[in-house]
């Protein structure tokens, strides 16, 4: 194993190596400037960055990081003999620069796959994919079921920063003022609750989630069919391409078994789906 070897190097001297490599945060006592793999030797938790957006992601108030995604990525090391896990909470526009600057270790919160992300992090293979759909209110008053619907109708809709949906609205010629950001998707629902906005774009699961879990007198149209199905799956720093390849080994024979299935399908989602998707292909999705 490699956390043996590492123990294996310091004995002969070699541990000064690893720790010119390292430093150690004195409030946090987290190693800081090294690679995955040599943090998971120091034996610090693999730090794993969501938005809390069910069902995608939960981080629970215990601290218990769940979610379809979380799920899998913690299935997968533990899988490779890892169980400290970490869940850490960030908005989706601070994903990938946060793990650039080493604040989380891996990105697992349904943040999809495009071509402008492909080339700043190394995705795993899909762990789950997913549609977009309007949430609207009661009666869908403004008859919105297109995005060419919003676009002619000057109808305002909520989307979340930094997300994929807002990025896709844009290309599809919806007007900046007609699209309000928010941080989290909850604060986007409440927008529309209070009139702010006429509609909330987000992934159909997760309109379904929130609608089960808090209700509401709103309608979720279906799936839009100018916005593509999308994928998304585990994205690691380019730095950590050793360790991004041994996962990505142990997720692609993971997802041939019945518990990948079991865990996408208690969160609404198809494994099948996931298993015929490629990192190649969702990486051509412009954004």
């Amino acid at each position: 194993m490699l956390r043996y070897s590492a123990v294996g190097l310091a004995a002969v001297g070699g541990g000064s190596l690893l720790a010119a490599c390292q430093t150690t945060n004195p409030e946090t006592g987290q190693v800081e400037g090294s690679g995955l793999q040599q943090r998971i030797d120091a034996g610090q938790p693999v730090r794993v960055a969501v938005a809390n957006e069910p069902p995608y992601t939960k981080l629970e108030a215990n601290g218990e990081l769940t979610g379809a995604s979380p799920d899998i990525t913690k299935a997968v090391l533990e899988r490779m003999g890892i169980t400290e896990v970490e869940g850490v909470q960030t908005d989706y526009d601070s994903m990938i620069p946060g793990l650039e600057a080493d604040r989380w270790d891996i990105v697992s919160a349904g943040l999809f796959m495009n071509t402008t992300r492909c080339s700043k992090v190394l995705y795993a293979a899909p762990d789950i994919v997913s549609t977009e759909s309007f949430a609207v209110p009661a009666g869908n008053p403004k008859k919105l079921t297109s995005v060419d619907a919003v676009r002619d109708s000057g109808a305002v809709v909520a989307v979340l920063a930094g997300s994929y949906e807002l990025k896709t609205a844009s290309s599809l010629g919806v007007p900046d003022s007609q699209l309000q950001t928010y941080p989290k998707a909850p604060d986007a629902m409440q927008g529309m609750s209070d009139g702010r906005v006429d509609a909330v774009l987000l992934p159909t699961l997760t309109l379904e989630s929130h609608k089960a879990q808090y209700g509401g007198d709103f309608d979720i149209t279906e799936p839009l069919d100018e916005i593509p199905t999308t994928g998304a799956g585990a994205a690691f720093r380019k730095s950590d391409k050793d360790f991004h390849a041994k996962f990505d080994a142990e997720l692609k024979k993971f997802k041939e078994t019945d518990e990948f299935a079991q865990l996408l399908e208690e969160w609404g989602f198809d494994a099948d789906a996931s298993r015929e998707a490629t990192t190649e292909q969702l990486c051509k999705t412009e954004g």
